[in-house]
C-alpha cells in the first residue's frame, strides 16, 4: 500500500511539472523525483520497518550500503544487489531523459532568441528608415 502512495506522489510530480512549449516534453524537479525513487527503492528493498523508518527520517541510505563493508554477501543481499542495479539503470535512464529535455529546452530557447533577433533587426531597420525620411523632410523644409 505504501508503494502505491509513493507511485501516486511520483505521478503527481510528473503531471504537475511545467511543459516545454511546442513539445510533449516537461521539466521536472530532479531532486523531488530522485527522492521519491529512493523511497520506492527503500520500500522494495527493506520492506516493513526499515523502509518506514528511513522514509520517516528522510534518509537516503539503503541496507545494502550499510552492509557493503561486510566481506560476505548473503543470497538475500544478492537479490537486493540486482534490484539496486536495476534502480541504478532506471536512474541513469532518468538522467538521460533529463539531459534530452534540457537539450530540447536549449534548442527551443535558441530558436525563440533567433526569431527575436530577426524581428528586432527588422524593427531597427524600419526605425532607421523612418528617421532618415524625417531628417530628409526636415532638411527639405528648411531649404525652402
Amino acid at each position: 500500500m505504501e508503494l502505491l502512495g509513493l507511485l501516486d506522489t511520483l505521478e503527481s510530480v510528473v503531471l504537475d511539472s511545467g511543459r516545454i512549449p511546442f513539445t510533449k516534453k516537461i521539466v521536472i524537479d530532479e531532486d523531488k523525483v530522485l527522492a521519491i525513487i529512493e523511497k520506492i527503492r527503500l520500500v522494495i528493498q527493506g520492506g516493513g520497518g526499515f523502509a518506514k523508518h528511513a522514509i520517516a527520517k528522510g534518509e537516503s541510505s539503503s541496507p545494502l550500503e550499510s552492509s557493503a563493508a561486510g566481506a560476505q554477501v548473503s543470497p538475500e543481499l544478492e537479490g537486493k544487489s540486482r534490484t539496486e542495479a536495476k534502480a541504478v539503470e532506471v536512474i541513469e535512464q532518468a538522467y538521460q531523459m533529463a539531459k534530452e529535455v534540457r537539450e530540447g529546452a536549449d534548442k527551443y530557447a535558441d530558436e525563440v532568441l533567433a526569431n527575436l533577433e530577426a524581428t528586432s533587426t527588422r524593427i531597427l531597420r524600419t526605425v532607421k528608415a523612418g528617421r532618415d525620411r524625417l531628417s530628409q523632410t526636415t532638411q527639405a523644409g528648411a531649404e525652402k
